[in-house]
């Protein structure tokens, strides 16, 4: 009886070990409404992929881009999910993170016009006039890139609207005969038949590319590898799920539930989702991306650092 006693104690204290030996990690991302996301980090949560690495994991959204590099380096954060346009520039500007993942190469831009409007193909881009939210954006560099392969350098005119919503709404009044925008920000107009995509960034980019990403801290990296090969490990795993089989009908629940899309809105905004399940970075698509950033003017040439700098794949050896 003693003996059960004693065993009963050890196997308590062995339970209770193995709960707090859990790594608390805080995980960020560049805005919180956004499939990309969103969907990787709940369901790592929610099936338990944190849980089964031997993480508990907080989720800490921001407001923006430069807000996710801002807690990175303020300690806020160690880790999360970023795009590689928000990265780059702030590593060239000494930020102390680097990428260390691929979490989708697409960020599915596209160029959207009205259906009531004069345009309906690419070739009618010539002398329109395309909205973004700012000039120097990343909306203004995509909508360059296109008119630039389309021999339409001087012949389309940018402006600025000041929001994605402001473009929106010039765009279906009218006030303008573009913008630049992903397919989950025009999923709603499209449905109601106002607006159509009539060319896709993608087409246009060099290959291979890389948008979003995981970032994390330089000294979470260095200090704690195996915790943050953990953190991208669990990110995988839930990225594979998601667009499983079995993991779509969760992800579509989770849509509705988080950016309360309808049923149709839902399997569109899905179906364009394409998470990377290796998390593998070419050298290659980091360059493509620091050079197409020069070109267009969103990085300048004097803060372009070494390309082994902005990336690691330590992580997912």
């Amino acid at each position: 009886m003693k003996s059960a006693l004693v065993w009963g104690i050890v196997l308590l204290g062995l339970t209770t070990h193995l709960a707090a030996a859990q790594d608390k990690v805080k995980y960020g991302s560049a805005v919180k409404l956004s499939p990309v996301y969103y969907l990787p980090v709940l369901a790592a949560q929610e099936q338990g992929f944190f849980k089964k690495n031997n993480l508990d994991v907080e989720w800490v959204p921001a407001n923006s881009g430069p807000d996710f590099q801002r807690n990175l380096a303020a300690g806020a954060i160690q880790i999360g999910a970023s795009t590689g346009a928000t990265d780059i520039p702030a590593i060239g500007k000494g930020a102390p993170s680097v990428i260390v993942a691929n979490l989708q190469s697409s960020d599915n831009f596209g160029i959207w016009v009205s259906t009531k409007g004069h345009i309906n193909t690419v070739q009618d881009l010539k002398g329109a006039k395309i909205g973004v939210s700012r000039l120097g954006g990343a909306e203004h560099a995509y909508g360059r890139l296109v008119a630039n392969k389309l021999g339409f350098t001087n012949d389309v005119q940018f402006t600025s609207s000041g929001s994605v919503e402001a473009s929106m709404a010039m765009l279906v009044t009218n006030g303008i005969d573009g913008v630049v925008l992903t397919p989950h920000q025009m999923i709603d107009l499209s449905l109601q038949g106002k607006v159509k995509e009539i060319a896709e960034v993608e087409k246009y980019k060099p290959q291979p590319w890389i948008s979003y990403t995981l970032t994390a801290s330089k000294d979470f990296v260095s200090k704690q590898p195996e915790v943050a090969r953990r953190v991208v490990q669990s990110i995988m795993q839930a990225n594979a799920f998601i667009i499983s089989k079995e993991g779509r009908p969760w992800a579509i629940a989770k849509m509705k539930e988080m950016s309360n899309y309808s049923d149709p809105a839902a399997d569109s905004v899905y179906a364009e989702t394409t998470l990377s399940t290796d998390g593998k970075i070419e050298r290659v698509a980091v360059k493509n991306v620091v050079d197409f950033m020069v070109q267009y003017d969103l990085l300048k040439a004097e803060d372009v650092p070494n390309i082994d700098v902005l990336f690691t794949d330590a992580l997912m050896k």
